[in-house]
């Protein structure tokens, strides 16, 4: 079997292992849920995505990109086992005002007492070029599409008596403090494509030969972390803070090189109020990895602060459309 299918494989079993969780048994001193189970959310945030290609040993060069990132509002309905949500970007709140560049982001979450699961897709069509670092200032490098799509699979314990939803999406009720260890695996795909290569934008001949070659490679990272819900008011108010970290491999698929390492780290800290009709809360979150490529070191970061407002509505005493 080629290391590829071997890949992909060994990510089959390891989302499938963890998608028959046996029966949890709640403690109701410690968790509770909502009379109105359903909800409707408003959430304005902000979010930052970076790449920087750093050199090894005695080649310390750096070459710096970035999207086009820029402020955001969305909403989120869920009722019963239906949700959608929506989000755009605010106009004029642009990282380099002026630069219009093309971003595509799909997404979608599978959450369960012991497991969530977070498949997701990223591609960015064009990038911004950043010439400074004290005082940034950006360039627009079009031509070069990033994409990346993967699943983030998470497993919680201790979940008789610490409801990870509680902290995360406020969707559940943690009477009384309590945290649990997660464990998490993250199979993902990317590939840079540079449509046009021109060493007049990179004057450095190792990256430009490393993007012109159209890179793209698999990587596996598999880690572990705490999250602790902080409650007070018997569960009115939260502070959950959670951090991460993962080490794995990666392969390329456009050379023959072994699999080299790859780290990771993510945290986030949601908090706020969780009442049983309105519940409203900020969340942050930061998620860093470095990939080892063939010549250079791939250092990747993405932050995001948002603050969601909530409403927990019931559901209708008849069904709708013969099906909620």
């Amino acid at each position: 079997m080629k290391p590829v299918y071997r890949y992909l494989v060994l990510c089959w079993l390891l989302i499938t292992a963890g998608a028959l969780p046996a029966q949890v048994r709640q403690d109701t001193a410690f968790i509770a849920g909502f009379d109105r189970e359903n909800t409707v959310e408003v959430y304005p945030g902000y979010y930052t995505t970076r790449f920087n290609f750093a050199g090894f040993g005695k080649r310390p060069a750096q070459f710096r990109l970035t999207a086009n990132t820029n402020a955001y509002a969305g909403f989120f309905v869920n009722y019963k086992w239906l949700s959608f949500q929506y989000a755009w970007g605010i106009p004029g709140t642009e990282l380099a005002k002026g630069i219009r560049l093309k971003h595509a982001s799909f997404s979608f979450q599978y959450n369960r007492p012991r497991v969530r699961f977070y498949p997701f897709f990223d591609g960015y069509d064009g990038l911004l070029l950043q010439t400074a670092k004290r005082h940034p200032r950006f360039d627009s490098f079009r031509g070069m599409q990033l994409l990346r799509a993967g699943v983030r699979s998470y497993y919680f314990t201790n979940t008789g008596r610490y409801a990870y939803r509680a902290g995360l999406s406020f969707s559940e009720r943690q009477l009384r403090s309590a945290g649990g260890f997660i464990f998490n695996a993250t199979p993902q795909w990317q590939q840079i494509n540079w449509k046009n290569p021109s060493r007049a934008l990179i004057r450095d001949s190792v990256t430009y030969h490393l993007l012109a070659s159209d890179p793209q490679w698999l990587s596996l990272v598999a880690g572990a972390g705490y999250n602790y819900n902080w409650v007070f008011n018997d569960g009115k108010w939260v502070v959950s803070p959670a951090v991460i970290g993962g080490i794995g491999g990666i392969k390329e698929l456009n050379n023959t090189r072994l699999v080299q390492p790859m780290l990771n780290l993510q945290g986030w800290i949601n908090a706020g109020y969780s009442g049983p009709v309105f519940y409203a809360c900020i969340n942050g979150s930061i998620q860093t990895s470095q990939t080892h490529l063939l010549v250079r070191k791939l250092n990747t970061r993405d932050d995001e602060l948002f603050l969601t407002l909530g409403y927990r509505f019931k559901s209708h005493s008849k069904k709708v459309l013969g099906l909620l």
